[in-house]
């Protein structure tokens, strides 16, 4: 018994001895660079930054086309509301009572009775403003 205690610390012993002696042997060699694993993180790296940067450009080319298209359509909404409002004037001479008075009087031939003209207010509308109404 006492043969095998012996045996296993002499096993003990050898496996620190060769455990130290690979720990000396690896200190006492020079670092060997792997430059092939340093390249292949380069240019890793630099595909990432430059497929960023493509991606921003193509971005910021997108934004801007958007851009002047939106400066287009709101120069032709400019346009068309002005457009809307002088078409709004003309509708409106041509709805007034002065046009069809003038058209009846030269092209029909049509007078205008003077003593039949009736006069409809609604109440709603019109504030009390010191003249009297007919209802």
């Amino acid at each position: 018994m006492l043969a095998r205690k012996y045996d296993e610390y002499a096993w003990e012993i050898n496996e620190e001895q060769q455990y130290t002696e690979r720990r000396m042997a690896r200190a006492q060699k020079p670092k060997q660079h792997n430059y092939k694993l340093l390249r292949r993180r380069v240019f890793v790296v630099a595909s990432i930054v430059i497929a960023t940067y493509f991606a921003c450009v193509v971005r910021s080319e997108c934004l801007i086309s958007k851009s002047n298209e939106l400066v287009a359509l709101k120069q032709q909404e400019a346009a068309l509301m002005l457009e809307n409002s002088e078409e709004r004037i003309v509708v409106e001479q041509l709805k007034g009572p002065e046009r069809i008075t003038y058209i009846a009087e030269n092209q029909l031939g049509m007078q205008v009775a003077r003593n039949n003209i009736y006069v409809k207010a609604d109440k709603g509308k019109i504030a009390y403003d010191g003249y009297a109404y007919a209802k």
